[in-house]
């Protein structure tokens, strides 16, 4: 089992508020953490009379945004305790526009990372690497699908034509993806199914790319760019 990793290590959380409401939507945005961030380094960094916090300041590093206006910021250990000091003494200016309403240690969070099998579904790469051939205009066929994975995908085995040829078959008959004359897309919510099937023939064999898949579907995929 993997060991667990430790995230935002030594860090302070400032808890801020605006000083005014946002506008109304449309009319401004809110400022993201990093525009923040930068903006409370600035304030302090300019605190010329004060050498310590602003050398501390300019040695910060933007370590978070938690929503809520809550912003996590890193830096050696000596300048975050100036950072504690002049907090303490009411003298830690906040980002222009906001007010600090506390500042506090952030205790590290453990993460356990989650193991991946070395087993990767080949039916979930084929489905993958269509989607990105069909966002990318590229024309897939068996062959462009198999150069696609070989360049694209290192990690896995490549497939034989028969375990190819096999696979898609079944992602069709499950209606993932889809073959027409242009090649093969993934069928999307806007693809319409027309079916019209008797069983007398239930199956029949397309040309070329002779999946057994069932008689009569019609495919309109409404999707653009597909």
């Amino acid at each position: 089992m993997a060991r667990p990793v430790q995230l935002a290590p030594g860090s302070l959380a400032l808890v801020l508020s605006r000083l005014e409401a946002p506008k109304a939507a449309g009319v401004a945005e809110e400022p993201g953490g990093h525009a923040v961030f930068r903006a409370f380094r600035r304030a302090n960094a300019r605190c010329f009379w004060n050498s310590r916090l602003a050398r501390a300041a300019s040695r910060l590093a933007f370590q978070g945004w938690l929503r809520r206006g809550v912003l996590l910021v890193h830096a050696p250990p000596a300048s975050l305790q100036v950072l504690r000091d002049a907090w303490g003494r009411r003298a830690l200016r906040p980002p222009r526009g906001f007010r600090i309403r506390a500042v506090g240690d952030v205790f590290p969070v453990q993460m356990n990372p989650i193991a991946q099998s070395q087993f990767i579904p080949l039916a979930e790469v084929l489905c993958g690497a269509i989607s990105d051939m069909n966002a990318a205009q590229t024309v897939v066929t068996q062959e462009s699908l198999l150069e696609h994975l070989m360049k694209h995908y290192p990690g896995i085995a490549i497939p034989s034509q028969d375990i190819l040829y096999t696979t898609l078959g079944t992602l069709i008959k499950e209606r993932k993806i889809y073959h027409t004359g242009e090649g093969y897309f993934i069928v999307t919510p806007q693809t319409y199914f027309i079916t019209n099937t008797t069983p007398q023939d239930s199956k029949r064999v397309h040309a070329n790319e002779s999946h057994v898949i069932p008689a009569r579907i019609t495919y309109l995929d409404t999707e653009p760019g597909i």
